[in-house]
C-alpha cells in the first residue's frame, strides 16, 4: 500500500516540475529518479526559488488607453523638438528616419520623466497551454489582428522603467540637461546604415561634452552630477523597444507595426 502513494507522490511531482527542467537530462524527469531524490531536489523551497513563474509572470498598464494618450502625446512633443534642432534637418531624410527608429524608445521614457507622466500596473491573466491551444484558431477566425489583446510584459521590465522614472525625477534634471540628453540619445552613430555616420559620431561627442560643461559650470561642488547623469544615458540607451511598446502602445493597437505607429506621430505636424 505505501509503494503506490509514493509512485503518484513522484509522478505529481514530475508533472508539476516547471518549464526550466524540460531541458535537464531526460534521466532526471523519470520517476524512479524523483523518489531516490525527493529528499533534496523535490522539495517546496525548491520549487520556490525557481525562476521560471517571475518570467512568466506578465503585466499590463492599468488605464491602457490614458496611458496610451499620454505616452503618445509626450512623443509627439519630444518629436517636434527633435525636428526643430538645426542638426538634425540638416541630415538625409534616411539617416533622419533610422535615427528615430533607434532613439524613439529611451526619447519617450526621458520624456515621460519631464512631463511627470506615471502609470500603473496589474497582473495579466494567462490561459493555460491546453486552453490557448483550443481556442487559439477560433479566436483567431473572430477577431481582426488589430483586436487581439497584447498579452502584458515581463514584471520586471514593467517594474525596471518605473524605478527608472523615480530614479531620474530625483535627479531634479534641468530642462538644460534634457535638452543634451535627449542629443547623446538621438545622435547614436551605432545604427546602422547611416550615411553621416562621422557627422553623427561628431553631434553626439558634443551632446556629452555641452553635458559635461553645463553641470561643471552651473552645479560646482557637485562632482559626481555628471556620473549620475552617464547613467541615465547608459540605462536609456539599453532600455527595450519591445517592452516599452508594450506598455504604452501595444494594449491599444495590438499588432499593429509599432514601427508606423511611431512614424506616424513623427511626421505629425
Amino acid at each position: 500500500m505505501i509503494q503506490p502513494m509514493i509512485n503518484r507522490a513522484a509522478l505529481r511531482s514530475v508533472m508539476s516540475c516547471c518549464e526550466c527542467r524540460a531541458s535537464e537530462d531526460t534521466a532526471r524527469g523519470s520517476i524512479l529518479y524523483s523518489i531516490l531524490n525527493r529528499g533534496t531536489e523535490e522539495t517546496p523551497a525548491a520549487h520556490q526559488l525557481c525562476s521560471c513563474a517571475s518570467k512568466r509572470k506578465l503585466v499590463a498598464t492599468r488605464a491602457p488607453h490614458l496611458v496610451f494618450k499620454a505616452a503618445s502625446e509626450v512623443l509627439v512633443k519630444t518629436f517636434k523638438f527633435v525636428k526643430n534642432v538645426p542638426c538634425f534637418r540638416g541630415l538625409p531624410a534616411e539617416d533622419q528616419l533610422r535615427l528615430v527608429r533607434n532613439s524613439w524608445a529611451p526619447l519617450l521614457v526621458l520624456g515621460m520623466v519631464q512631463d511627470s507622466v506615471d502609470f500603473d500596473t496589474v497582473e495579466t491573466q494567462q490561459p493555460s497551454l491546453l486552453h490557448r491551444i483550443l481556442t487559439h484558431s477560433k479566436e483567431r477566425q473572430q477577431r481582426a489582428p488589430a483586436e487581439i489583446q497584447h498579452p502584458g510584459v515581463p514584471v520586471s521590465d514593467a517594474e525596471g522603467i518605473k524605478m527608472f522614472l523615480v530614479r531620474c525625477r530625483g535627479l531634479r534634471i534641468s530642462v538644460k540637461e534634457y535638452a543634451f540628453l535627449k542629443g547623446a540619445i538621438l545622435f547614436t552613430p551605432e545604427v546602422t546604415e547611416l550615411e553621416c555616420r562621422d557627422y553623427i559620431q561628431a553631434l553626439h561627442t558634443e551632446a556629452e561634452r555641452a553635458l559635461y560643461e553645463h553641470v561643471r559650470t552651473a552645479c560646482r561642488g557637485n562632482v559626481g552630477r555628471f556620473g549620475r547623469l552617464r547613467a541615465v544615458l547608459s540605462t536609456l540607451r539599453s532600455m527595450d523597444p519591445e517592452a516599452v511598446a508594450g506598455l504604452f502602445f501595444r494594449p491599444v493597437t495590438g499588432r499593429s507595426s509599432i514601427d508606423e505607429h511611431v512614424l506616424a506621430m513623427f511626421y505629425e505636424r
